[in-house]
């Protein structure tokens, strides 16, 4: 198998790329390790495949919908993989983790600021317009790190070695995991709402030309959601302005003052007046002017985003359904052109938004990873009940050792219902409902732009990217030296080569700009993955391997 998989046209192209970037080993010893990874990472890329597959399968038997999904994914991301993190990184917390890794918790901040250069460059080449390179910079910037980073990991298994300390894969991909939040979730919405601003000078630049007016680019009214003002149909339904059809007087309600006010809080802005022409044309047709709707733009939307992460287990009493789900209105804070009055009416809200906001920070697998630093980096006596390899060894179970087989058993779930998952959403994602079909009322040149833009994104994502942080890593090694092993390297180029994260088009949906981008861009990048990372990691971690890896000379 190691001989067939040596003249793979992959692994000679892997070669290739060690020998032109790098001045590794000699070609015998390079051509083994890369025989090796690559048959690793087609291991993993093979299980997660099949897993995927059995979530197709199901959505096509009509035994996965919506809120099926919804609690698969829900039990995947607050409660699986919480315990899967927890169970992994206490018996290996002490304070030597942090010293050898704790480089990582800067790491976020490097792959986003790369991501976001190339992706800008890329869209650039393209010929995007300027008002549009936020969406575009968001999704390069901002990479799976939860699901696609732990199940490939978690299927590579021994392919990757513990540190001579004893810390897992695992455990360093964790601490990135801390950050990652930190950088997403306040970088995120400023970037897309730096379209908004965009949007806005260039239509009163232009003098407004109403809402057939799409501008150089028929990105549509997904990118011009907020800044006309939207309101709510019903709790749930946000309604584009801009979105407007000819036929809507007659299905429009009296658009007034007094509607406006009533409207859900953060969705409404007042600070804008509403013209004659957009009163006459309001609709609730919800389509861009790709013709695409909210329900192809939202299939890319995971069931269960870090958005809603901390609701199943931190949520007062109450049902969490599809059609009631926690999270509702747009996580920024309200216009600066409200009154005092308004802003002091609707204070409670933007308190609220300040508690969702903290909950992204620290949803329910970084509190786990914080637990159990917190407990493994305290007296031994408190880890111990826990965790105790002394008594393990001897047959014995620690007082609380109960907890730490239930985390494990739990966390050995997480794979499988996200991936099982993953598979049900994708049927919707390539399908006629999904971003990428081949429908809507812009025509083919439309979506030819359109799919040129998410091109764009998806190379500077999952090519561009990744390379650029290997080079980075290998100058940084070189220069300071820093000598890390194997398991630091590996999720540290894992994570950036990652497809665009999933809850950057929810993202995209509460701040109400890029959602066509951000729902094409994912789901081309999704379809796509298997092939470009089984190119992708083997390069990446034969690399890291030969050149970076201080354990494996």
């Amino acid at each position: 198998l190691l001989k067939l998989i040596k003249h793979l046209p992959a692994t000679q192209f892997s070669l290739c790329c060690i020998d032109f970037f790098t001045a590794g080993p000699s070609r015998m010893e390079a051509q083994h390790g890369v025989a090796t990874i690559t048959m690793a990472v087609t291991s993993a890329v093979l299980k997660i495949g099949l897993l995927v597959a059995v979530g197709i399968k199901l959505e096509l038997k009509k035994m996965l919908d919506g809120p099926k999904r919804k609690c698969l994914s829900a039990l995947a991301m607050d409660i699986c993989l919480p315990c899967l993190l927890f169970s992994d990184v206490l018996p290996e917390a002490n304070g030597e983790l942090i010293k050898e890794g704790g480089l990582l918790l800067l790491w976020p901040f490097l792959y986003a600021i790369v991501g976001c250069l190339l992706g800008v460059v890329c869209c650039l080449l393209v010929g995007t317009p300027m008002q549009h390179l936020g969406a575009a910079a968001a999704c390069v910037a901002f990479p799976n790190v939860n699901g696609f980073p732990v199940s490939i990991i978690a299927a590579l298994g021994s392919a990757i070695p513990k540190s001579s300390h004893g810390f897992s894969p695992m455990v360093f991909l964790a601490l990135i995991q801390l950050t990652d939040g930190l950088v997403k979730y306040t970088v995120g919405p400023a970037i897309f709402k730096r379209d908004l601003a965009a949007i806005r000078a260039a239509r009163e630049k232009r003098g407004e030309a109403g809402p057939d007016d799409h501008g150089d680019l028929p990105l549509g009214a997904s990118l011009r959601t907020i800044s006309v003002g939207s309101f709510r149909k019903n709790s749930g339904d946000i309604v584009d302005l801009d979105a407007a059809t000819p036929n809507a007087a007659a299905e429009a309600p009296a658009l007034t003052a007094a509607n406006l006010a009533k409207a859900t809080g953060p969705a409404v802005d007042l600070s804008v007046d509403l013209t004659a022409s957009m009163k006459e044309k309001l609709s609730f047709s919800g389509k861009t002017a790709f013709g695409l709707t909210e329900g192809q733009y939202r299939t890319v939307e995971p069931d269960w985003s870090r958005f809603d992460a901390g609701h199943l287990l931190w949520s007062p009493s109450g049902r969490l359904t599809a059609n009631n789900p926690p999270l509702k209105e747009p996580l920024l804070p309200k216009s600066a052109g409200q009154s005092a009055s308004q802003k002091k009416k609707n204070s409670p809200t933007v308190e609220t938004s300040w508690g969702e906001f903290l909950r992204q920070l620290a949803p329910p697998q970084v509190t786990a990873v914080l637990l159990a630093l917190l407990l493994g980096m305290g007296p031994s006596w408190l880890k111990s009940l826990l965790y105790d390899p002394e008594i393990v060894r001897k047959g014995g179970v620690p007082v609380l050792g109960f907890i730490m087989g239930t985390a494990k058993a739990l966390g050995g779930g997480f794979v499988p219902l996200q991936m099982i998952s993953l598979g049900g959403r994708l049927v919707n994602v390539v399908g006629d409902q999904g971003p990428l079909a081949a429908t809507g009322e812009a025509g083919p040149r439309g979506r030819r732009r359109l799919l040129k833009i998410c091109g764009a994104v998806g190379i500077a994502r999952m090519l561009l990217t990744p390379f650029v942080v290997y080079g980075i890593a290998l100058t940084i090694d070189q220069v300071f030296d820093v000598q890390k092993p194997f398991a630091f390297w590996a999720p540290a180029l894992i994570v950036p080569a990652m497809p665009t994260a999933n809850n950057m088009s929810t993202m995209a949906d509460l701040v109400g700009s890029g959602r066509s981008i951000t729902a094409a861009g994912v789901a081309m990048q999704l379809v796509t993955s298997p092939v470009v990372l089984a190119i992708t990691l083997s390069i990446l971690l034969a690399g890291a391997q030969n050149n970076l890896a201080a354990d494996m000379a």
